[in-house]
């Protein structure tokens, strides 16, 4: 059975929000005053808000690299050059 205006989702099946902000809290209960559910107010909302623009993979791996190539470069030992240096030929510590 599809769930619309008609048959709405039941409670029991629907995710609860927790709202933390006091502000928002009075700022919904203002606006739910006309008789709309939160949930409407909520959805309302976020359909008015602008989704945030497709991010260009090549852009993004462009910045990365600008980032990267600020990053001065510099020369880590291997693992078994630290080997070398902790431990002894028969595997003690030095």
């Amino acid at each position: 059975m599809a769930h619309n205006a008609r048959h709405p989702t039941p409670r029991r099946q629907q995710r609860g929000v927790t709202i933390r902000s006091d502000h928002a809290l009075a700022r919904l209960a203002l606006l739910t005053r006309d008789g709309r559910s939160q949930v409407e107010v909520i959805e309302d909302a976020l359909d008015r808000m602008p989704l945030p623009a497709a991010q260009d993979r090549e852009a993004f791996l462009a910045e990365i690299k600008a980032i990267q190539a600020s990053v001065p470069k510099r020369a880590y030992p291997t693992m078994a050059e630290i080997d070398a240096e902790l431990w002894d030929n028969d595997g003690l510590p030095r």
